[in-house]
C-alpha cells in the first residue's frame, strides 16, 4: 500500500544534507488515514466557519447564544480589532432562531486585545434553540480616530 507524506519537517539541517527523512522528523501516514483527517477537518472548519464571518476589520473568534430559563439571553461573543486605532463600539449582526438582530459592545477596545463579553441589548426572552447561530458578523465598527466603519 503506498503511504504519503503529510508533515514535514523545516529542519534546514535535514534539507541541506539531505538526510533520510526518517532522521529529520516526517511523519507518513497512510492513505485512508489522511483521508479521514482531511473529511473531518473539512468538516469542523465549514460547520464553524458558515456560522462565524469576521469583516471590517474584526476578527470573531466565537459567537454564542447565551441561555437562561430555557429561553435566550443575549450571546457570549469573543473578538478582536485589528486596526491600528482602537475601536470604541462594534455593532455585530446576530440570525438566530430566523431573526436578525443588532447587538452592540461600546468600550475601548485596543488592537489585538481578546474581548470576551457577555451582550443582553437584544436577542434576550426568545425561544431557545441552542447555542449556534445562524450568522454572526460585525456590521459596524466605530474608531476612535473618528472613522466609521460599515
Amino acid at each position: 500500500m503506498p503511504f504519503l507524506l503529510v508533515f514535514a519537517s523545516t529542519n534546514r539541517r535535514c534539507i541541506i544534507n539531505r538526510m533520510p527523512l526518517t532522521n529529520c522528523g516526517v511523519t507518513i501516514v497512510g492513505r485512508r488515514t489522511l483521508l479521514a483527517i482531511l473529511a473531518a477537518l473539512g468538516c469542523t472548519t465549514a460547520s464553524v466557519q458558515a456560522k462565524i464571518v469576521s469583516n471590517l476589520g474584526v476578527a470573531i473568534q466565537s459567537c454564542v447564544v447565551n441561555e437562561k430559563n430555557g429561553a435566550t439571553n443575549g450571546i457570549n461573543i469573543v473578538f478582536y480589532n485589528a486596526h491600528v486605532s482602537a475601536a470604541t463600539e462594534v455593532d455585530f449582526t446576530v440570525e438566530y432562531g430566523g431573526h436578525t438582530y443588532t447587538l452592540s459592545d461600546k468600550g475601548n477596545f485596543t488592537r489585538g486585545a481578546p474581548i470576551n463579553h457577555n451582550l443582553t441589548n437584544a436577542l434576550v426572552g426568545a425561544a431557545w434553540n441552542g447555542p449556534r447561530t445562524n450568522l454572526c458578523t460585525p456590521r459596524r465598527v466605530l474608531l476612535a480616530n473618528g472613522k466609521t466603519i460599515q
